[in-house]
């Protein structure tokens, strides 16, 4: 049976859109504006050679779902298949490095919001 939940339906839309422009990514790691980076990560945790532009297109889209609901100078992970938004993993943790613990960083520690607004 289909559901109508409008908040499954939302987070559908972001990680829709995100994959009408990256069709193979997994996770979005949005660093602040002044470093001017976002990387985007494939299910095998390498980084995606994706365009500048559509870099900035997807960070921007994560930081207009998510507004003030993540502090945005530090840099944040967006996982694709939950719609969840997570504080990156400083460079000595695991998951800083994708590849390195096979994680991606996602703990429900690090865990800021869901695409449906909750948390």
């Amino acid at each position: 049976m289909i559901s109508n939940d409008p908040a499954a339906s939302r987070r559908m839309n972001i990680s829709d859109a995100i994959r009408e422009m990256a069709p193979t990514a997994i996770l979005v790691r949005v660093y602040p504006k002044r470093q001017g980076v976002t990387l985007l990560f494939e299910s095998d945790f390498y980084q995606m050679l994706i365009d500048h532009q559509v870099e900035e297109r997807v960070a921007c889209l994560i930081r207009q779902e998510f507004g003030a609901a993540a502090d945005w100078r530090r840099a944040h992970d967006f996982y694709l298949p939950s719609g969840a938004l997570y504080l990156t993993p400083e460079p000595y943790q695991n998951g800083y490095v994708p590849e390195d613990d096979r994680s991606f960083g996602i703990a429900l520690a690090r865990r800021i919001a869901i695409s449906d607004g909750t948390e």
